[in-house]
């Protein structure tokens, strides 16, 4: 291949690219309404109930929050050596 084959290589490959690019945008990208939305603050009770599975069932996002706050994670103590997770069955 000569210098001019590679360069022609190189820019079919990027049009290409720009193009499916420019098609999947369309498909990727949110309404102006949609991002607002997304950026505006919720309140706690206008989102679902969140299901937990067969253990502890469907619970609300207030009562989720509210057990965060009453029953905080607890920090590691100043010096100890973070622990590597344990693997249970599998590989």
């Amino acid at each position: 291949m000569n210098a001019r084959q590679i360069l022609l290589y190189c820019v079919v490959c990027l049009v290409v690219t720009f193009a499916v690019l420019a098609v999947l945008f369309r498909y990727a990208a949110v309404s102006p309404q949609m991002l607002a939305h997304a950026q505006t603050a919720q309140p706690m009770a206008t989102f679902p109930a969140i299901d937990l599975g067969s253990t502890y069932g469907t619970v609300s996002m207030t009562d989720l929050v509210g057990y965060y706050l009453q029953h905080p994670p607890k920090a590691a103590p100043a010096g100890s050596a973070i622990s590597a997770p344990t693997h249970i069955g599998g590989c």
